[in-house]
């Protein structure tokens, strides 16, 4: 189990890594660098309500197993294809095996990769756009007394409200080991919010 954990972590590592080289490789073929186009200084922060559930299996899906979700960030986009965030998201997740809430915080970075721009660099001015992001973080489980390092990944879809404020939907997810069952664990979850761009 611990040998799949692994190859797990390995892959996402290198998705990271393969997804960086691809990002840098375009910004080395364009001719002109922007700042995203929403802001000038590349700052934004956010907030988002959700819901997520604890597991993707089948038992799983039943209305127990959800929980609210709520995320809040902070990040800079470095040109028109790479941004960095750092985010919180938390703050308690529900399980099938019992009826108390499991309380949390996820503290971690990312890296954001425009696909929008990452297909068609010349398009400027968007009214919305896709992005891919993963990152790792500091998951601590109150129940467990303990800390934990997770992954994540997922994707989102923003679209622009006014020159400064985006909305949009994050679909999403926290993979690690014994988040909350003893072995591999995922901790999806969906959620709406807001991009504020300074």
């Amino acid at each position: 189990m611990k040998l799949f954990n692994m190859e797990v972590r390995c892959f996402l590592l290198g998705l990271v890594f393969l997804c960086t080289c691809v990002v840098l490789q375009a910004q080395q073929n364009e001719h002109e660098q922007e700042i995203d186009v929403r802001s000038r200084s590349g700052y934004f922060v956010g907030a988002s309500l959700g819901m997520q559930m604890s597991g993707i299996k089948d038992e799983d899906f039943i209305a127990k197993n959800y929980s609210p979700l709520i995320t809040i960030s902070a990040g800079k986009w470095l040109n028109s294809l790479l941004a960095l965030k750092l985010g919180y998201r938390g703050n308690y997740f529900n399980t099938i095996s019992d009826d108390k809430k499991h309380f949390y915080k996820y503290l971690s970075g990312e890296a954001i990769f425009n696909l929008n721009a990452l297909v068609n660099p010349e398009i400027k001015q968007e009214n919305w756009k896709i992005c891919f992001h993963a990152g790792t973080g500091y998951f601590y489980n109150h129940d467990y007394n303990r800390s934990n390092i997770c992954a994540h990944m997922g994707l989102s879809g923003d679209y622009k409200l006014t020159e400064r404020l985006t909305a949009g939907i994050n679909v999403s997810a926290i993979m690690g080991w014994d988040i909350y069952q003893g072995d591999e664990d995922i901790l999806p979850g969906t959620s709406i919010g807001i991009n504020y761009a300074f």
